[in-house]
């Protein structure tokens, strides 16, 4: 288990890495007031969420831990639980969000990168394989591992970090490591069972010709 803990670590630290070099980049600068890729979000708000999966991060694995008596999810069930049934463009919490991202990326695109860096190293010095099975409150009151809550980063890190290459027209680009990648498969695909039942994901992987339309987590 202490190598499972230690190897998303590293893989989280990693990909806060790579997305400090790419909020750093010329082509993110030169694109910051453009619409992006993803609904509602300007190339600047995006910039600013995919910030904020670092800087949250460092916030709340700081935190006093939860009561002992609250029962601990893991990181399936924090996407459920946070994310629920909400429109990703209409809903108040979606609105919200994109406040929030739109707030953190005021400070411009070297700023932001240089936040990122600096919660990145905070974060490397403060965590270690010993540190991943504390027990953290996130948000809306959710309760679960720091390995767990690490685990939703870098779903947040590879998903939207795709999303920024495509917004800035770098979309075959390859900027994070295929374990990064596959571990937010990994938990994607939890999601979509929990959702669906894990026959529909099966069906959805391996007979298209029965069952065209695509099984997602969201």
């Amino acid at each position: 288990m202490r190598g499972v803990s230690s190897a998303i670590l590293t893989a989280f630290l990693e990909a806060a890495e790579r997305v400090e070099s790419v909020l750093d980049s010329t082509v993110v600068a030169e694109h910051w007031e453009d619409q992006s890729a993803l609904e509602g979000y300007t190339v600047a708000g995006l910039a600013g969420h995919l910030a904020r999966a670092v800087l949250t991060a460092e916030q709340y694995v700081d935190a006093p831990a939860p009561p002992g008596t609250v029962e601990a999810t893991d990181a399936a069930g924090y996407l459920i639980a946070v994310l629920g049934d909400h429109d990703p463009v209409d809903s108040d919490f979606h609105r919200r969000v994109r406040a929030r991202s739109h707030d953190a990326s005021a400070v411009g695109a070297a700023a932001l990168a240089q936040d990122v860096g600096r919660a990145r190293r905070r974060l490397q010095e403060h965590l270690d394989g010993s540190t991943m099975d504390r027990r953290v409150e996130v948000l809306q009151g959710v309760v679960l591992t720091v390995e767990e809550y690490l685990r939703t980063r870098l779903v947040e890190l590879v998903v939207h970090l795709d999303d920024l290459a495509v917004s800035v027209g770098e979309e075959n680009r390859q900027d994070l490591a295929q374990d990064a990648c596959e571990e937010a498969a990994v938990v994607l695909i939890q999601v979509a069972m929990r959702r669906h039942g894990a026959l529909a994901v099966i069906h959805g992987l391996a007979r298209r010709e029965r069952h065209p339309e695509a099984v997602r987590a969201f």
